[in-house]
């Protein structure tokens, strides 16, 4: 009888231990992909070590060229909070988390080639709660041009 319980718990073990294993090496791959381009720079105008002052909050991104997944997010931050930026798809599963500087003003590129079509959000968070969000649609079109000549 001992030897028929270890056949029925032997199986719920190896797949327990199996998952154990498994889980935390999905869970990596998943955040595995780097969507920051570059690190963050000063505005174009502000030399380093001055500080341009900030009325409000505000967000903005940009597509820097229009045919590339190549994005400029702009956070203006005038409480100098220690904010926090997530990239987001339709689904609400986190792509990638940064923790933004603590500074008035913090600019950087981000390279969504890698990612699917489909609806994604830039969303800024202050502890846990929502300041912002950007969303960004990526859609692949293709164009299809039939040319057709008659020759005699």
């Amino acid at each position: 009888m001992k030897h028929l319980r270890f056949v029925f718990l032997a199986p719920k073990a190896a797949l327990l231990l199996f998952v154990t294993i498994l889980f935390p090496i999905l869970h990596a791959a998943a955040q595995s992909k780097t969507f920051a381009y570059n690190v963050a720079r000063h505005a174009a105008n502000e030399k380093p070590g001055t500080v341009a002052p900030v009325e409000s909050f505000n967000v903005h991104i940009t597509q820097l060229q229009k045919d590339q997944l190549l994005f400029q997010l702009s956070v203006d931050n005038p409480g100098n909070e220690k904010l926090t930026l997530y990239i987001k798809d339709n689904f609400n599963n986190t792509l990638h988390r940064e923790i933004l500087p603590a500074t008035l003003r913090f600019e950087a590129r981000y390279n969504l080639a890698s990612l699917e079509d489909g609806d994604y959000v830039f969303e800024i968070r202050s502890g846990k709660n929502k300041l912002a969000e950007k969303a960004i649609a990526i859609k692949t079109q293709t164009l299809i041009n039939r040319n057709v000549s008659v020759t005699e």
